[in-house]
């Protein structure tokens, strides 16, 4: 199953993705809320949108909290807000030195189970982290539990990174978390990964993908004025 959030004229809802390229409206404010439901998979069906044309909100729009885990440390955030994986990125000034990483996520059901696989994307020196476009189950993935992905990334269509995800075992991995910490459906739960220094222009455009997962596309739209 592929689940997504889209903005809709009544706010955020949950979807699911259909094989004709359709998405089924679910009647749940964004995916987060509709893991909280223990029957979530027998959601029940509402209006049906044209995939192409929706517009993807962050998957999980207030996640209780967000962990990375390193490889000798957990670090716990609590982000008040996630943005979409095609909102534009507004800089603090005209050029700026970043940051950049994007990580492999797995997204927690009920009773601190995985729920699926989405991608986290995050420029951590002007506080942008993004989640989706998409949590895609285990089933979907080839190496299920142990996905085996390659993550692209491009800065103005030219590649900055290539790269295969390691190969980690997400369920032991969050049932050893579960053990240390209460995990919440909702909650991510993402593996640490190297970052990618970039600076970064107004005008510019930032693309990173995950096969199977999706893509975010975030176009540097202007400058935000200092106070």
């Amino acid at each position: 199953m592929k689940l997504t959030t889209i903005r809709t004229s009544r706010g955020t809802r949950a979807a699911r993705a259909e094989g004709d390229g359709t998405l089924v409206e679910l009647p749940f404010a964004d995916v987060g809320a509709l893991l909280r439901d223990p029957h979530w998979p027998a959601a029940a069906d509402g209006p049906v949108h044209e995939a192409m044309f929706a517009e993807r909100s962050a998957l999980v729009t207030r996640p209780g909290k967000v962990v990375r885990v390193g490889r000798d440390s957990v670090r716990v955030t609590r982000p008040r807000l996630l943005s979409g994986p095609r909102d534009p990125i507004v800089l603090p000034q005209e050029t700026v030195a970043v940051w950049w990483k994007t990580e492999l996520a797995v997204v927690i059901g009920p009773a601190g189970a995985v729920a699926g696989f989405s991608m986290l994307n995050e420029i951590s020196e002007i506080g942008r982290l993004s989640l989706g476009p998409a949590l895609v189950t285990p089933d979907e993935l080839p190496g299920a539990l142990r996905p085996r992905l390659t993550l692209c990334s491009f800065v103005d269509g030219r590649s900055v990174r290539n790269s295969a995800p390691a190969e980690l075992d997400f369920g032991a991995l969050v049932a050893d978390l579960a053990l240390r910490l209460p995990l919440d459906p909702g909650d991510v739960v993402a593996v640490a990964r190297d970052e990618v220094p970039l600076v970064l222009n107004a005008g510019s455009v930032l693309e990173v993908e995950i096969d199977e997962l999706g893509f975010h596309e975030n176009a540097l739209a202007g400058v935000r004025s200092r106070v």
